[in-house]
């Protein structure tokens, strides 16, 4: 009968070095390739906003104070991008406006009154929701929502304003209250548990628990859902009505309205490039990108000041 020695304390310390050397070269590999990852990403954020800032600087001495004017009539020299402006900003106020607190209550519906298979089940849908084309949110909202708005409001034509908010609502909706439940799953057992031990009611509990201690989470979901709504444009392109001008008062939802994204699917491909047209649409671009990572980066500071506090 064969029996083994046992390893002596020298033995095992040279199988636990002989192990660390093993595994050394591998940890080294995963973080130069994430630091070289990093840097990749980083680089091309800065290269990408220093060509859209290189083609477009010359549209800011062409175009004169145009720019801040009204009026878009490349015929006239004329480049007003204030309806632009206007409409991106009006869309995404009313888009937020609708979807975040549907989002909020829906996730709070899941998160705290929902089983945890019922909550799975949710999340697969939410995910395969965010994840259909905008070109099918597009061609639903042309087919069926602009129909119903110019029906209700009895409009000649339901592609308005109040039309692109509402499947931009849509189409966010997906991401808030993925996020959000996120933040509410997130957010410790024992602070529960002690709440219902001190005995406060659910409404309580959420109220004075829940909320307060996943904020900062649920505002950089916003934020997030926020830079999407920015930067959509097949599907409120064909919605929207594409009118480059205020509405008349400004306040006007079912008026026709232009957005950047929408002028720049409509329009890029027709200037010739290196005009003034083409230089202004670049410019436009430009103040799209830096507002959209903007809205990340702060989506992600909110995130991590979150995560600190817990």
């Amino acid at each position: 009968m064969h029996l083994s020695h046992p390893k002596t304390p020298t033995a095992h310390a040279s199988h636990l070095e002989f192990h660390k050397l093993r595994t050394l070269p591998s940890r080294s590999f995963i973080y130069s390739y994430a630091t070289l990852s990093a840097l990749t990403a980083t680089l091309l954020v800065v290269l990408i906003l220093g060509l859209l800032a290189y083609q477009s600087g010359s549209a800011i001495f062409e175009a004169n104070d145009s720019l801040l004017g009204s009026v878009w009539s490349p015929a006239k020299n004329q480049y007003g991008i204030l309806p632009m402006l206007y409409g991106s900003l009006i869309v995404m106020v009313l888009a937020m406006g609708l979807a975040l607190p549907i989002g909020i209550l829906t996730a709070l519906y899941i998160s705290e009154t929902r089983s945890e298979t019922v909550r799975r089940l949710s999340k697969t849908m939410l995910e395969i929701l965010a994840g259909i084309p905008s070109i099918v949110y597009g061609l639903i909202g042309v087919a069926f929502l602009s129909l119903w708005v110019a029906d209700i409001f009895y409009l000649q034509t339901g592609r308005v304003i109040l039309t692109a908010s509402l499947l931009l609502a849509i189409m966010i909706l997906p991401t808030i209250i993925t996020l959000t439940e996120d933040a509410f799953s997130n957010v410790a057992t024992p602070y529960r548990e002690n709440a219902y031990a001190l005995g406060l009611y659910r409404f309580e509990v959420i109220k004075e628990v829940i909320l307060p201690q996943a904020k900062g989470d649920v505002i950089g979901a916003a934020f997030l859902a926020l830079g999407r709504a920015l930067g959509e444009t097949m599907a409120v392109m064909l919605v929207i009505g594409s009118l480059d001008r205020i509405p008349t008062p400004a306040y006007n939802i079912l008026s026709s309205a232009q957005t950047i994204t929408s002028k720049l699917g409509r329009e890029i491909a027709e200037s010739a490039f290196g005009s003034t047209h083409f230089n202004v649409l670049v410019l436009m671009s430009l103040i799209l990108v830096v507002i959209t990572l903007s809205l990340t980066g702060l989506a992600h500071i909110l995130f991590k000041s979150a995560g600190s506090n817990d």
